[in-house]
């Protein structure tokens, strides 16, 4: 289904049916694609995705903004009738679904947070990629690819992964990168004492494994799941492993508050 919003149109799937529904949304220019191979691991479970602006089969009209894309998630949830639910986000996805949960904390049931890139970049900090980008975006891609996929014998991953990034204008890719010097989460971690699983790589070279240690160690009730030798995307390189995390951390108190 298509979630309409006043300046744009949002991609959003829903599959299967469960006690507890996982939102999810994808990273930088990642579609909801990305959590797909993942939800087939979570059979009793209502798993919904979309497209954020800027990406996959969405299309909008105003800016990029990390606020924009908060009020996109808060409408793909009316749209899709979800209740009470964990929301998941893949790397710079991390932040719009921490702002979410500040602005409206009693909407959800948790987080799950993998490869989370939160915080605010530094100035000038993403000016050689934007760079690169503009110079040669497909080549840009392939390397970003690459560089989120370091396990061996991941290249059919790294094809299916350069697919979801190509679509992704050259433009959209640029402000979805530049709106992220607004984010404030950084500053108000304390705020935010959902029930969060934090999963993150070793071998992640996008969001450095330090990076997760100080946001486990910054929300109250984080629990901290470092996979040795994965990268960035461990929703793609282990997806069950991922699943079987989200299960353990969150059906249990789910069933026993049925």
């Amino acid at each position: 289904m298509f979630v309409h919003r006043p300046d744009a149109r949002l991609f959003s799937l829903s599959f299967g049916q469960g006690p507890l529904t996982l939102l999810a949304l994808g990273g930088w220019v990642g579609s909801g694609e990305v959590w797909h191979e993942l939800f087939g691991h979570l059979p009793h479970w209502r798993c919904v995705s979309y497209d954020h602006r800027g990406t996959g089969a969405s299309s909008h009209s105003g800016p990029i903004t990390v606020d924009r894309m908060v009020d996109d998630l808060f409408a793909v949830a009316d749209a899709q009738r979800v209740g009470h639910c964990i929301v998941a986000a893949e790397s710079a996805g991390a932040g719009v679904a921490l702002a979410a949960a500040l602005r409206q904390p009693q909407r959800f049931a948790g987080l799950v947070l993998v490869g989370a890139s939160w915080t605010r970049p530094a100035p000038g900090s993403q000016d050689h990629f934007i760079a690169a980008l503009r110079a040669d975006h497909d080549a840009a891609l392939r390397g970003f690819a690459q560089a989120c996929l370091p396990e061996p014998d991941s290249g059919d991953l790294q094809r299916w992964g350069l697919q979801i990034l190509r679509r992704a204008p050259l433009q959209h890719a640029i402000e979805l990168l530049q709106c992220r010097s607004a984010l404030q989460v950084q500053d108000r971690l304390a705020e935010i004492t959902l029930p969060t699983l934090v999963v993150h790589g070793t071998r992640d070279a996008i969001a450095p494994p330090a990076d997760a240690r100080r946001l486990a160690a910054g929300l109250p009730e984080a629990e901290l799941h470092m996979l040795d030798g994965l990268g960035h995307v461990p929703i793609f390189t282990a997806a069950a492993a991922v699943a079987r995390l989200i299960d353990n951390r969150f059906m249990p108190a789910m069933l026993a508050a049925a």
